[in-house]
């Protein structure tokens, strides 16, 4: 009998999603799988049509899952994997992504940049247990569609604040100004000066802190990494990446045998459960 690929190749669900409604935006069928993988979790898979839809709903569910979304990669990727295997799962993704650390922030500044999509094949290559069949384009174009479909929020509240502060230093400068010329003119007292005196200060110090928000916000905002704006741009950026070899014989005997398939905790799982999923037998 010949041996079936593993589920996440075979469904075309690289990060081994449970089916949710997350899998079926991105075009998954609307029942999901259910897989006989000796774990007694009741684990199940969505089935997607191509490698790119199974990629982009991997990639959004990273992005805006609270249980993944500016989450630590080791706190995040213990709930992805139902808590199996974590150490093990943290140190083959280390393997295979430059910079990765058990702090990385999982961030849209992240998954916009070349290590956003290192981390989605090298998951990928530990769900299945073997390199993922599926080539670059495909996830490079996943990449751009979800980021096209929500687009990433960088630097939104520094901008915001820039501008409150902002706007807060020119209407006290234009207040004490008037209050000044007013003074002047009906010739108040030392106390009634001592008041302006004490809001030019306060005026002053609101225009340094809105500099020095300003300044904060455009260094952040250099070191802020930019989605590409055509495929062949993402492209050249893929390829410059220097990813390290990761041969398939680093694997422990014990991890290239276990199952492809992770328990997930889909984003509305009592949802996903009320469907009567079709059974399978994994031979």
């Amino acid at each position: 009998m010949r041996k079936l690929e593993p589920a996440s190749i075979r469904y075309k669900n690289p990060g081994a999603m449970w089916g949710s409604p997350i899998a079926i935006k991105w075009g998954a069928q609307k029942r999901a799988v259910t897989l006989n993988d000796g774990k007694g979790q009741g684990n199940n898979i969505a089935v997607f049509p191509t490698y790119v839809q199974g990629i982009c709903a991997q990639l959004d569910l990273w992005r805006t899952s609270k249980n993944y979304r500016n989450k630590r990669f080791a706190d995040a990727i213990a709930i992805w994997s139902g808590h199996n295997e974590v150490p093990s799962y943290i140190a083959f993704c280390k393997a295979r992504v430059p910079g990765l650390t058990e702090n990385t922030v999982m961030n849209d500044a992240f998954w916009s940049g070349p290590s956003g999509v290192a981390f989605l094949k090298a998951q990928a290559w530990h769900e299945a247990g073997k390199p993922y069949p599926a080539p670059d384009a495909d996830w490079i174009e996943a990449q751009r569609r979800v980021f096209a479909a929500n687009p990433a929020k960088l630097g939104v509240g520094a901008t915001t604040t820039t501008v409150a502060a902002a706007t807060a230093t020119a209407t006290a400068t234009a207040a004490v100004s008037a209050t000044v010329t007013k003074g002047a003119h009906e010739g108040w007292g030392w106390e009634a000066w001592l008041i302006v005196a004490a809001a030019v200060a306060a005026a002053v110090a609101a225009a340094v802190c809105a500099a020095a928000v300003w300044r904060l916000w455009k260094r952040k905002a250099a070191a802020r990494p930019q989605l590409a704006s055509t495929a062949s741009e993402a492209q050249a950026r893929y390829d410059a990446f220097s990813l390290p070899s990761a041969p398939e014989a680093e694997l422990a005997p014990k991890q290239a045998r276990k199952s492809a398939v992770r328990a997930r905790k889909p984003a509305a799982k009592k949802t996903a459960r009320k469907r009567k999923p079709a059974q399978e037998v994994v031979a």
